[in-house]
């Protein structure tokens, strides 16, 4: 499954928007208010428009009322703020793959979400669904949506009691609820530790779960549910520590990345251990960055997309660091809802996108920025005084001209430009000679 192009009319801020999306990783950015979490709301409704098809008890996902957008008028000396409609979600992309378009429609406030333009994608989840009933090779795409309220785990749970044999259909539990189920996840993992303790042998999507989750938690060199502890732990090079008494950023992304596993597992069994690598699907993330140290932000993108390979990405951060780990490639695109001109982020410093890319004012430079400042004036000033100053004294200026140089040596750029400087300077005086 893949959502190719999403509309968005009346719904939340936006009153006539469409989007563009790419096949791996799309990050949202802009201001406060922007609509980014909204663009992931529109797409929770085309994405569980796909829930129409199926015969299990699973919610597709309706607009609500909060999502009509408000126009404010005037009449006479009155403000007021009337709802818009029809609030419009239409959706191009690719489901069992076939290409083909849905909308869902609001056209009141007191009415259903309608269903009657969303008959392509239902007719293809009935297809899923009689595949599934009947036993036959059918792959079912992952979809979830992970919300900033997603941080789990607060205190030391109860008892966790195992899952019993359910429908593949599982997968798609609570799955566009943007807050984690972290006693589902315990309750597989619990299961899963017996099955294989039972029947003595590495159960193939256990493996796979547990691979998932070291490829994208720094440091992590193992991941197993205690039995007889009845807790999820986790191992480091220097200590075992149960999951409740790691950091929300260690919660955080342990319980998103074991959640997206966990459901390509349930709802692609027979793919064994080859489940969570092959099974496609959309996932979206609000605030990707949350509470994550600047450090890991850096590589949560590719981590992601290592661990995933077939799985559409759509998130939102604030970070000019996500923002710089993204590899201008084919199938991830950067999109500025406060300056769409502006997704030129190669090769960036930090600094350069915060101001050029989020529009923040005058950020401040890092140290080595200033000092690289400081030091190109004290050299071109030094090359300055080589006009006038005697043959003798010529040298002690070429010295401190490669002290100067030799500390930012490892910038290319940065030094080639005081290279070229000084040759030509020196060249004016008859002395031709590059730095040592």
């Amino acid at each position: 499954m893949r959502i190719d192009a999403l509309s968005l009319q009346n719904f939340c801020c936006f009153e006539n928007r469409q989007f563009q999306l790419a096949e791996r990783f799309n990050l949202l950015i802009g201001d406060n208010g922007s609509g980014k979490t909204s663009i992931l709301d529109g797409l929770a409704v085309g994405l569980g428009s796909l829930f129409l098809g199926l015969r299990e008890r699973i919610a597709a996902r309706p607009i609500h009322r909060e999502e009509i957008r408000f126009r404010p008028l005037t009449a006479g000396e009155t403000h007021t703020r009337e709802e818009q409609f029809p609030v419009v979600v239409s959706c191009d992309g690719v489901v069992n793959g076939q290409s083909g378009t849905w909308r869902r429609e609001l056209k009141a406030a007191d009415s259903h979400t309608t269903r009657q333009d969303a008959k392509w994608i239902e007719s293809v989840a009935l297809t899923l669904d009689e595949h599934v009933r009947g036993g036959r090779a059918i792959v079912l795409p992952v979809i979830s949506y992970y919300g900033t309220g997603r941080l789990w785990y607060q205190k030391r749970p109860k008892a966790i009691d195992p899952l019993s044999p359910a429908s593949r259909f599982q997968g798609y539990r609570d799955c566009l609820d943007p807050a984690s189920d972290e006693k589902r996840l315990l309750a597989w993992f619990k299961t899963q530790e017996i099955q294989s303790l039972q029947q003595k042998k590495s159960i193939g999507v256990l493996e796979a779960v547990r691979q998932a989750i070291l490829a994208c938690v720094e440091g992590a060199t193992h991941v197993w549910f205690d039995v007889a502890q009845d807790e999820l732990l986790l191992r480091f090079p220097d200590r075992v520590v149960p999951i409740y008494y790691l950091s929300d950023g260690y919660r955080n992304m342990l319980a998103m990345v074991a959640d997206i596993a966990i459901r390509c597992a349930t709802l692609n069994p027979a793919m064994k251990k080859q489940a969570i690598r092959d099974t496609p699907g959309v996932v979206l993330i609000d605030e990707i960055d949350l509470h994550l140290h600047p450090k890991w932000q850096r590589r949560v993108v590719t981590d992601l997309l290592a661990a995933f390979p077939k799985i559409q990405f759509v998130a939102t951060t604030h970070s000019p660091f996500i923002i710089q780990s993204l590899v201008p490639k084919d199938g991830i695109k950067l999109l500025n809802l406060d300056k769409p001109e502006a997704d030129d982020f190669a090769d960036k410093s930090v600094e350069d996108i915060a101001e050029n890319v989020q529009g923040v004012d005058v950020p401040s430079r890092s140290l080595r920025y200033q000092d690289m400042m400081e030091t190109a004036e004290q050299y071109y000033r030094t090359l300055r005084r080589t006009d006038t100053v005697e043959p003798e004294q010529l040298e002690q200026l070429k010295d401190r001209l490669d002290e100067l140089a030799s500390r930012f040596s490892d910038d290319p750029a940065y030094h080639a430009i005081l290279k070229v400087e000084r040759e030509a300077r020196l060249g004016q005086n008859g002395v031709h000679n590059a730095p040592r």
